[in-house]
C-alpha cells in the first residue's frame, strides 16, 4: 500500500473513532440537555407523584414528600405543594402540612384550572390529611377542603358535569371512595366501590370524564385492582368489569360511536368498549403501565404506548393488541418503566415519545419504529412519568422529570443534524 494511501486510511479511521467516541455514530440523534433543577431536595428517594402545568404553562406544581426517620427533623413543609418558575425552577411558594401526616404518598398530582370562574387558575389535590384541597395559585393560600375516607393517590379531574354551573372535580382516595365537588367546594355526590359489589377496592389512577357510551351524556371511569367501572355524571353504577385496572387511557380506535377504554396492571393490557364493557382484546404483558393513546405517527391507526418490565416501550396497535415496534431500553430484567408518553419536543409538529425509567433514565424516541433519539442519565431513581410542556413558548416542549429525591429537572432537547450527526 503507497504510504499516501497509508496515511489516508489511517485518517479516516481517526476521524471515525472520534466520531464514535463522542457518541456521533450509530447512536442517539440528539440530546436531552438539563435547563433547570429544583431546590426542592427531601430525605426521600421514592417522590413518585408528577408534576403539574396549567393551561396557561406558568403554573408548575410539584409535590414533594419527606420519609420519616430518626434523623429527620420533620417541620410543616417536609411534605408540600412547591410552585416553581417555569425559567429557572426557583420555588416562588410551598404549602404547609402537618408533619405528623407527612408521608412518601403526601399529595397527589396536582389538577390545575379555572374551577370558580373567577379568572384565576386553582390547583387541586388529594392529601394524607384524607382531603381534597384547593388552593389559589398566585400565593398558594388554601382555598377550601373537602373530606375524604382515606388519602388521595390519583390526580383530581377537573371536568364539566351536568350538575351545576361551572366545571366540577372529580376524584378518589385509594379506598374507592369517588366523590363529585363543585368549584366552590360544596359535595355533589359521593360513590363508594366497596358497595356496589366489590371489597377491599384500592383505586390508584386518576379518573377521566367523557362521553365515553356515546350516549350524548358524560361518563366517569375509573380504575382499580377490582377493575374498571363506569359511572354515570351523577355517580350511579353503569357498568364494571373484573380485571386489574391499576392505570387506564381511552381512545376512539374504530367506526362505531362508542369510545375505547383500556387497562394495564401487573398481568397485562386490556381493551374494552366503552358502551358495553365487553373485552375487545388483550395481551399478557409483566407489569404494564399505560397513560397514552392516539395516532402519534399519522399513519391512520390509533397507537397504545406500554411501559413494561425489563426496560421496554411497546407500541400496539390500539384496534387489535397487536405490536408495531418494541424498544429496549436496557437489558436489566428489573428495570421499571412508568407510562410513557407524547409531546413535541423537537419543535417540528410531531410528537416524540417521552418515557423513563427508575434508574433514573429519560429517553426520547421517534413515533414510528421507537428509534432511540436522545438519553439523559441521572443516578437517582425515578418512579413516574414525565410532565411534558413548552415552558418557554418557543415551540418545543420542555421535560419535567419528577425525581426521587423531591427534585425536578427541566431537559430540552435538541437534534444533532448534518453528516454524521454533526
Amino acid at each position: 500500500m503507497r504510504r499516501r494511501t497509508t496515511v489516508a486510511v489511517l485518517a479516516i479511521c481517526a476521524v471515525l473513532g472520534a466520531l464514535v467516541l463522542f457518541g456521533l455514530v450509530a447512536g442517539p440523534s440528539g440530546q436531552l440537555t438539563s435547563e433547570w433543577v429544583s431546590d426542592t431536595p427531601r430525605e426521600n428517594s421514592v417522590n413518585h407523584h408528577a408534576v403539574g402545568v396549567g393551561p396557561d404553562i406558568d403554573v408548575v406544581l410539584a409535590p414533594v414528600a419527606e420519609v420519616p426517620r430518626d434523623e429527620v427533623a420533620m417541620t410543616r413543609t417536609s411534605c408540600s405543594l412547591v410552585r416553581l418558575a417555569p425559567d429557572d425552577g426557583t420555588t416562588l411558594w410551598q404549602t404547609e402540612m402537618p408533619p405528623d401526616d407527612c408521608v412518601t404518598h403526601a399529595l397527589t398530582e396536582p389538577a390545575i384550572g379555572d374551577i370558580d370562574r373567577d379568572g384565576e387558575m386553582e390547583a387541586l389535590i388529594a392529601t394524607t390529611e384524607n382531603a381534597l384541597i384547593a388552593y389559589e395559585t398566585d400565593e398558594g393560600n388554601e382555598q377550601w377542603r373537602v373530606p375524604l375516607d382515606t388519602f388521595g393517590y390519583g390526580r383530581p379531574t377537573i371536568a364539566d358535569l351536568p350538575l351545576g354551573p361551572g366545571p366540577e372535580v372529580v376524584t378518589s382516595d385509594i379506598g374507592g371512595e369517588v366523590v363529585a365537588v363543585h368549584g366552590n367546594g360544596t359535595v355533589a355526590w359521593r360513590q363508594s366501590l366497596n358497595e356496589t359489589g366489590w371489597e377491599r377496592t384500592t383505586v390508584w389512577q386518576s379518573p377521566t370524564v367523557a362521553d365515553y357510551d356515546a350516549d350524548g351524556n358524560s361518563e366517569i371511569l375509573l380504575g382499580s385492582n377490582s377493575g374498571p367501572v363506569l359511572l354515570s355524571a351523577t355517580g350511579a353504577i353503569e357498568w364494571q368489569r373484573e380485571g386489574g385496572a391499576t392505570y387506564t387511557v381511552t381512545a376512539q380506535t374504530d367506526d362505531d360511536p362508542a369510545m375505547e377504554l383500556f387497562t394495564a396492571d401487573t398481568d397485562g393490557v386490556r381493551a374494552y368498549d366503552g358502551r358495553t364493557g365487553a373485552l375487545d382484546w388483550e395481551r399478557e404483558f409483566t407489569d404494564a403501565r399505560i397513560r397514552t393513546a392516539t395516532d402519534s405517527d399519522g399513519d391512520g391507526r390509533v397507537e397504545l404506548y406500554v411501559g413494561r418490565l425489563g426496560g421496554e416501550v411497546v407500541a400496539l396497535d390500539a384496534q387489535t393488541g397487536e405490536t408495531e415496534w418494541t424498544t429496549a431500553l436496557t437489558d436489566d430484567d428489573d428495570t421499571i418503566v412508568p407510562p410513557p408518553v407524547l409531546g413535541d419536543v423537537d419543535g417540528d409538529g410531531d410528537h416524540e415519545v417521552v418515557t423513563a425509567l427508575n434508574d433514573g433514565t429519560v429517553a426520547v424516541l421517534g413515533t414510528e419504529t421507537g428509534t432511540q433519539l436522545a438519553l439523559y442519565e441521572r443516578p437517582v431513581p425515578l418512579w413516574t412519568f414525565p410532565t411534558v410542556a413548552d415552558l418557554d413558548d418557543n415551540g418545543a416542549a420542555e421535560v419535567l422529570a419528577r425525581y426521587g429525591d423531591g427534585r425536578v429537572v427541566a431537559l430540552s432537547y435538541e437534534s444533532r443534524e448534518g453528516l454524521f450527526g454533526l
